[in-house]
This record gives C-alpha cells, sequence and structure tokens, in this order.
C-alpha cells in the first residue's frame, strides 16, 4: 500500500490543546500590534497618518525594506556581521513562513475544505526548505556567539545579548528535536526530506521509547516549545528583537537625502524680504526633535558600528554615536534637555561631522545630525570657546576664518588669469589654498598644471570669500547664509558655469548645498579635473616605483562618493598601496565639522591615529586630496619618530614632479 505524500497533523496533541495554543497565539500577536502602534501614536502618528502615508509611499517602502531590511544592504559590507545576520534573519523568516503555513494547511483549509495544501512535492520542498530555515538560523546564532566571544571586535556585549541569542538557538533546537521525535514515532518512507530531523530522530532509538512514552513526552516538549516563543514574543518590546520590528518600520518611512545636505531651518534672502524673524534654529530638548530623527532614534539596535567606527570616539573624546542615540531613544517620549543630560557640550564639538557613523549604521540612522541641531542650540545661546568666537568674528571681519585681508588673495593672480565671463573655468581657491602656506604651496602648483594644460580658466582672486560650509557645521546657519548671499551675487555676476576646487568641503556645499540658494554651475574636484587632463593627454606623467598610500577624505569619498580619480592619479605617477581603512572606511583627518579651528577634550589627536594607519602600509609617500588633511596630517606625523620615513604630497603635487614636459 503506497503511503500518500502528505503533512502529518499534530494527532499527539489534542483539541483543547491546541485551541489554547492559538488563542494565546492571536493574543500575543494582538499585543506585538498594539504595542507597535502605541510606539509611533504616543509621537502623534495615528493609524490615519500611517494609511496616508503608505499609499502615497508603497513602492518606496517596499523597495528599501527589501533591501536594507531582509537583504541588510549595510551590515553585509561587513562579510562576517553580514552572513551572520542574514542567516538569522533569513532562518527566522523561513521558519515564520513554514510555520504559517502549516497554520493554514491544517486548521483553516483542512477544517474548511477538508484538503491542505501541504501535500506531494510541494509538501516535500516545504519540508526541506524548513529544515533548511532551521539550519542557517542555529548556524547564525552560532557565529554572533561566536563573534562575541571571541572579541576581535570591540563590542559593548551585554547579558541581554546572550539571552536573546540563547534563546532563538533555544527554539531552534526544540523545534529540531520535537520533529525528530514525531519522525520516530511516526515513520514514513518521505521522512529523508526531513533531513536533520530525520538524523536525529535515531537519537531516540537509544532510549528504547515505549509509544505510550514518546507520546507524553511530545506533548511535554510542544507545550515547552509553545511557551518558548510566547516568552520571546513577550520579551521583543523590551530587548534589542524589538529592532526586527522598529527598525523595518523606519527604513520603509526613511527619505534618504544627500548625505552632504544639511537641512536649511529658514531662507535669510526671505526673511530680510519680509521682515520676518521669528523661526527656530536648533534643537535645545528631545521634545524639539524632528518627527522622522525621532523615528530614527527608536529603531537603533544598540550594536555599536557608529561608535567603531568614529574618529572622536576612537581618540578618546566623551562623544560615542551609539550612547547618544540610545539616550535619545530611551528619553523619546519626554522633554528633557539634551545638553548636559543625553550630550555634553564637549562631546557636541567633538564630532568631525564625517559621517562614519551613517555610512555604518545598518537601519540608516543618522547620528552626527542629532549633534549638528545640538549645535546650533550651542551657537544661539553662545556657549561655544575663544578659539570658536574668533573664528566666527573673523569670518564676519575678513570673510574667511584666518583672518587675513582679502586682498592677500590678489598674489595668486601673479600665476592665474582673473575669472570673467569668457572664462570655461572658475577655479575656486578655497581659504586654506590663499592664506595657509602649505595648502597655498598646492593651489599654486595646481595652477601651474592647468597653465600648462592649456585650460581656459580664471580665479576671483579678492572676490573670493569662505563658502560658509564649515560655519554651517559649528552652528552659524545665519552667518552661512550671509556668505551664500554674497558668493552667490558673484557667481552670478560673473555667469560662472563650471566650479574646480581642491577643497572636498567646498565642492560639498557649492554641489550639495548652494543649489538650493540659486547656483547651477557644474562643480568639479580637482582630482577629477586633473586625472581627465591626464587621461586626454593634456599632461603627460610618467610612473615610478614608488609606493604611495591614499587617504580619502570624507567630504569627497565618503560624502560625496568619489573615490577613482584620486587613485587613478597615485596609480599614474606611482605604486598605490592601500590603508586597511579606505574607500567608504576611511578614518576623518580629525578637522572637519570645525574642529580644524578649535580643540576638544581628549586622549589623543585623530591625525596621530590616522599617520599611525599610513605609516603601518610602509608606503614612502601619503597622498592626499583635501587642504584640511595636508596640514592636520603634517602635524600628526611631524610628531613621530617615523617623520622622515614618509612625504606628504598633493594628488595634483604627484602630477606635477612626474610630469613630462
Amino acid at each position: 500500500m503506497t503511503v500518500p505524500i502528505a503533512s502529518q497533523t499534530l494527532f499527539f496533541i489534542n483539541t483543547q490543546e491546541l485551541i489554547a495554543d492559538y488563542v494565546i497565539s492571536f493574543a500575543a500577536l494582538a499585543f506585538i500590534i498594539i504595542w507597535w502602534y502605541r510606539t509611533y501614536a504616543k509621537l502623534g502618528v495615528n493609524a490615519g497618518v500611517m494609511w496616508r502615508y503608505f499609499t502615497s509611499n508603497w513602492r518606496n517602502i517596499i523597495s528599501q525594506v527589501f533591501r536594507y531590511g531582509f537583504f541588510h544592504g549595510k551590515t553585509v559590507k561587513n562579510r562576517y556581521a553580514g552572513i551572520m545576520h542574514l542567516m538569522i534573519s533569513f532562518g527566522i523568516l523561513i521558519l515564520f513562513i513554514a510555520t504559517s503555513l502549516i497554520f493554514l494547511s491544517h486548521d483553516i483549509l483542512k477544517t474548511v475544505t477538508g484538503h491542505g495544501i501541504l501535500v506531494g512535492d510541494f509538501y516535500l520542498n516545504f519540508e526541506v526548505w524548513a529544515n533548511i530555515g532551521g539550519v542557517i538560523l542555529i548556524a547564525g546564532i552560532g557565529m554572533g556567539i561566536y563573534r562575541r566571544l571571541r572579541k576581535k571586535t570591540r563590542l559593548d556585549t551585554k547579558n541581554e545579548d546572550y539571552v536573546i541569542l540563547l534563546s532563538l538557538l533555544l527554539l531552534a533546537m526544540e523545534g529540531f528535536f520535537l520533529g525528530a521525535l514525531k519522525v520516530y514515532l511516526a515513520r514514513v518512507p518521505y521522512d529523508e526530506y526531513r533531513f536533520v530531523e530525520w538524523g536525529l530522530s535515531y537519537f531516540y532509538g537509544l532510549f528504547s521509547l515505549k509509544l505510550s512514552t514518546g507520546i507524553a513526552l511530545y506533548r511535554w516538549m510542544w507545550i515547552i516549545h509553545v511557551l518558548t516563543a510566547f516568552a520571546i514574543v513577550v520579551y521583543l518590546p523590551f530587548s534589542k528583537l524589538s529592532h526586527m520590528i522598529l527598525s523595518l518600520t523606519m527604513i520603509g518611512s526613511k527619505r534618504i537625502k544627500k548625505r552632504g545636505e544639511m537641512p536649511t531651518p529658514f531662507v535669510l534672502s526671505e526673511a530680510l524680504e519680509s521682515g520676518n524673524f521669528d523661526f527656530k534654529v536648533g534643537t535645545k530638548n528631545v521634545g524639539e526633535i524632528a518627527l522622522p530623527s525621532k523615528i530614527d532614534a527608536l529603531a537603533c539596535t544598540d550594536c555599536g558600528r557608529c561608535e567603531r567606527a568614529c574618529p572622536a570616539f576612537l581618540s578618546g573624546t566623551d562623544l560615542s554615536p551609539r550612547a547618544l542615540v540610545q539616550n535619545i531613544k530611551k528619553s523619546i517620549y519626554t522633554d528633557v534637555e539634551i545638553v548636559p543630560n543625553l550630550l555634553t557640550e564637549n562631546a557636541a564639538w567633538s564630532c568631525t561631522t564625517c559621517q562614519a557613523c551613517v555610512e555604518e549604521c545598518p537601519v540608516l540612522i543618522d547620528p552626527h545630525s542629532f549633534v549638528m541641531e545640538t549645535r546650533k542650540t550651542l551657537v544661539m545661546e553662545n556657549r561655544f570657546d575663544k578659539l570658536t568666537a574668533q573664528y566666527f568674528n573673523n569670518l564676519t571681519n575678513t570673510q574667511n576664518p584666518l583672518g587675513n585681508s582679502p586682498s592677500d588673495r590678489d598674489s595668486l593672480l601673479e600665476i592665474a588669469p582673473k575669472f570673467d565671463d569668457s572664462k570655461d573655468v572658475l577655479y575656486w581657491v578655497g581659504c586654506m589654498g590663499a592664506f595657509d602656506p602649505r595648502d597655498n604651496r598646492t593651489a599654486r602648483t595646481i595652477l601651474n598644471l592647468l597653465n600648462k594644460a592649456g585650460v581656459n580658466y580664471g580665479i576671483l582672486g579678492s572676490q573670493e570669500k569662505c563658502n560658509g560650509e564649515t560655519a554651517r557645521r559649528m552652528g552659524e546657519e545665519g552667518r552661512y547664509q550671509e556668505l551664500v548671499l554674497q558668493n552667490m551675487e558673484t557667481f552670478t555676476g560673473n555667469n560662472v558655469k563650471k566650479i574646480v576646487t581642491a577643497c572636498p568641503h567646498c565642492l560639498n556645499t557649492f554641489r550639495n548645498e548652494y543649489p538650493k540658494f540659486g547656483l547651477k554651475a557644474e562643480v568639479v574636484h580637482h582630482s577629477q579635473f586633473l586625472a581627465q587632463l591626464v587621461q586626454e593627454g593634456k599632461l603627460k606623467v610618467k610612473q615610478n616605483q614608488e609606493t604611495v598610500t591614499l587617504h580619502d577624505p570624507c567630504y569627497l569619498g565618503r560624502i560625496n562618493g568619489e573615490f577613482d580619480n584620486t587613485r587613478s592619479i597615485v596609480s599614474s605617477t606611482g605604486k598605490l598601496v592601500e590603508m586597511e581603512r579606505s574607500r567608504e572606511k576611511s578614518m576623518c583627518c580629525g578637522a572637519g565639522g570645525g574642529n580644524y579651528w578649535y580643540k576638544v577634550q581628549g586622549q589623543k589627536k585623530v591625525s596621530s591615529l590616522r599617520i599611525e594607519q599610513a605609516l603601518e602600509t610602509g608606503a614612502k609617500k601619503l597622498a592626499v586630496a583635501c587642504p584640511f588633511c595636508m596640514p592636520m596630517l603634517q602635524d600628526a606625523l611631524s610628531g613621530t619618530e617615523k617623520s622622515g620615513q614618509m612625504e606628504i604630497k598633493d594628488v595634483a603635487e604627484l602630477i606635477s614632479e612626474n610630469l613630462i614636459e
């Protein structure tokens, strides 16, 4: 007699026990839904708001949930952690689908129609995939436990982490041993498709269990398995497991903006025209945090990736992006003052705005945005040191942060033509290129290269002013916009169509922020422009065998996604040796966010950490492409015993040194 291929019902469990199971199951489901809804409703996001948002954004929601939620688009960049998370999440997903199919087949379709769907080949495939789901879940959990025990990656491990991992491991193992006992008690010819449970079933054969004893054991194991699942569900809202739901919600609702663009709380030109200056700048209390940012904070998994990437934290300051977001998350329904209760003033000024934390966050949180909003409040209340005050005063008095006379910019007109509307390209020298002695040498090198390549360009000389990028990131929005208005008047009056600059900070604000104020010009970094001149043969270079390592500037690489042109220049003139932290994972030099202009309390300079990483490569030269990175790293190198073992050069200088005349 041929045994029909079909899933066996839970014939060892009586009807009363099944009814109790489903009553508790639906109660647990209702508990999770109510918790999830109340989490956002208390922030003002009610059912109506949710529905309207979903109906107008459902395509984007589905796309982002799949990309960053189910497929861990950010986490997989770290191979070990990515594989671990994929195994755990897909293991849980597969087992959840399997449980749902059993419920649909046995308790709905069989009850209503007398026939289930778990039959034939579909059932056999179902059993294979269910076993695969359990295997990859257990493997992922094992990787997670090993990762925390071996301690090679600095993790902020808590007892809760082991409770969660071991609970999930227990649930998966219970499922396998429960299934194995079922196979042992009622063998059928196609048991091999349940390959794990089929193999484990012979474990029970070692005890020669009687049928009655086996059935009693099965019923107790089933009850324990159900209670374990319920316990995990009830524990979910009060543990890190909550991120399984909250992070998916946040990822779906996230409006991904340009990395280099800060929000504009007001438009100064409109305020001047209307005379209405009644607007709010900065965030003083948790209650004032924008709703999207609150949703961000709720989704934080406390994984610590942002902390491990943060140069301010690694240098010993009291800034921890993880702790900041967690503090906000815990205070999300209060109106507590952020400084000093959740963030110290020193921590607020420690951020280099490098956005390494943003790059690392697996659920798209922007920790640095909380610091930027806090800085605006500190500036409004005049809570900054003398060096910062001097910076702001210099911007007001001389339109540059160094306090030099604007006429000093005209010195470069000795080798560069004055810009007018007949020129194709405006070369934006920048404040560092104009006034810092070392960066001025770089600027002169670039201008000489442009001359040799026959580029139709010009510079503004004393007409050029600071673009205000650093002022904005230091919290001085008003002074930033004053400079924007002045520079936009110059750009418009000179009919500027293309801007080339050696400063990634200038590049970023011109490319990503000035368009809001009317700029329509193309903005290009000097590495891209020079690399193109080399490729076109307008600048011919020879390659030597000198080893060169490359420092990726944060605002050029991580924030604006430009990595290849600097590497093209280095590779065409020497032998490139990459640092361990490069490209998107490059470490900041420590100058960003205004840190170049004031001092923060820490144990070690960020620039010193970075120069150590450069020296580890054994390269003879360190190539940079930012006028802030140059003096920061040069100063750090000078303070080491190996200062004579490495030279620091801008990528333009590498071209100049290897130029074929």
